[in-house]
């Protein structure tokens, strides 16, 4: 495994967490790969869902938190090289509200994996 690769991922990833918290919408439209491939589990129901969906729903909750008195904690958890071009990372999430820490956390396992024509890092699988 290139030394060079693992340095652009976490580049990347502190980058892609940055966007997350100060909640960067175009970023992250930008950052999903049309051909995501995602599934959130809610309250024991699994929902599949892809780009447009989830494009739409980072929209939804960015806005929603805009003027709110919020911070998201984001905490990575595990790097994981799955290929040579590929890196799952396990990223926990929760936020404070009004200065005060939300009971619940998600944890959100992310597959990026390295374009080779535009050398950018794509999200292609999500777990959450």
């Amino acid at each position: 495994m290139d030394t060079q690769d693992e340095t652009d991922f976490y580049s990347f990833l502190n980058e892609y967490l940055h966007n997350w918290k100060q909640l960067n919408s175009d970023y992250m439209r930008a950052v999903i790969s049309e051909d995501l491939i995602a599934r959130e589990i809610r309250q024991g129901k699994a929902e599949d869902y892809g780009y447009e969906d989830s494009v739409e729903g980072w929209t939804q909750t960015f806005e929603y938190f805009k003027d709110q008195e919020m911070e998201w904690i984001l905490t990575p958890q595990s790097i994981i090289p799955l290929k040579s071009n590929e890196r799952m990372a396990i990223i926990r999430a929760t936020l404070t509200i009004d200065g005060k820490l939300v009971e619940t956390s998600n944890l959100f396992f992310q597959v990026f994996v390295l374009d080779s024509a535009s050398h950018e890092w794509k999200l292609k699988r999500t777990y959450v």
